[in-house]
């Protein structure tokens, strides 16, 4: 078995709807040197940014993590293997992102956005509730994304989760709302995405930081989170949800979510964890904030530099 002496150097490329943010660590995913956000545009302006800047970081990478907003092609045997491939994002579809590094001859780990979030998350030791070995990391954004891990593994299957395609019950205030997904309309994603927030409030999405925490909104977009919850307590049953994302940023949804997912499952599921006393221990925010996402792919990397290593 071959030994790591040295201080590895981890490339991570958070690829987002957004924006790509690529980060550089010293050993520990944790122990980031250096970050940079680049906008999402086109595929080839976006790549030749990437690329431009980690080219500018020098040759001796020992590793790279992609999480990729999706969904994505996990197939080693697949032809596709390393794309991204029907994503509702326009013009990035059939996009080769893993092929971006191929002059890289070094370890790579490759997964969802949200799946490497999950598993920095399971891993990570600094949750309040102490050490587990499965999470669920949801991300609402300009889109909604879930990342599952169970028995301390990503979940991968016929694909990999796409529980922000999910479907919800539509609230009685909301029945006339037309969802923004241009697959599924009214799933999750549709209903409370950046996109689906702004349309409701006749507003551009860089306008939604005006709108007040008492605005009734919130409420709405709380309860379908709190139901995305709720499924999947009853299908997983983690032993922690993890909310990130822009539209997370908004600390208000944190107790609606919480209150309305103990209201949903009505005290069928008995666990300490679904009380309002600790509520706060099942659903929470990451302790790496904003950044979850980018610490996720750079703990793909040591994965995949441990396991070149075996």
């Amino acid at each position: 078995m071959n030994k790591i002496f040295f201080e590895p150097k981890l490339l991570g490329v958070e690829a987002g709807g957004t924006s790509i943010c690529l980060s550089i660590a010293i050993n520990e995913p944790s122990n980031v040197i250096e970050r940079v956000s680049i906008p999402t545009t086109s595929v080839e302006e976006t790549k030749n940014k990437v690329l431009e800047w980690v080219k500018s970081k020098g040759d001796n990478i020992s590793a790279i993590g992609i999480a990729s907003f999706g969904p994505i092609d996990l197939d080693e045997n697949s032809e596709t293997y390393g794309y991204i491939t029907t994503t509702p994002k326009p013009n990035w579809g059939q996009t080769n992102i893993l092929g971006w590094f191929s002059d890289y001859n070094c370890p790579k780990g490759f997964d969802t956005d949200v799946n490497g979030a999950a598993i920095s998350e399971t891993f990570h030791g600094l949750h309040k509730r102490g050490e587990i070995t499965s999470c669920a990391y949801i991300t609402v954004g300009t889109g909604v994304g879930v990342g599952c891990v169970v028995n301390g593994s990503c979940i991968h299957g016929l694909v990999h989760p796409e529980g922000g395609h999910t479907f919800t019950k539509i609230q009685d205030c909301d029945k006339d709302f037309q969802g923004t997904c241009p697959f599924h309309k009214n799933c999750i994603e549709g209903l409370v995405s950046t996109g689906s927030i702004s349309k409701r409030l006749g507003i551009n999405a860089d306008k939604l930081s005006e709108i007040p925490d008492n605005h009734p909104v919130w409420s709405i977009i709380g309860n379908y989170l709190a139901q995305l919850c709720a499924n999947i307590t009853c299908l997983l049953s983690p032993q922690i949800i993890v909310l990130g994302g822009g539209v997370l940023n908004r600390s208000i949804l944190y107790p609606i979510i919480r209150a309305e997912t103990i209201k949903i499952l009505n005290g069928y599921i008995k666990s300490k964890y679904l009380t309002n006393d600790l509520i706060d221990q099942y659903i929470v925010q990451s302790p790496f904030g904003s950044h979850a996402g980018s610490i996720g792919s750079l703990e793909l990397a040591r994965r995949a530099l441990i396991k070149s290593s075996k």
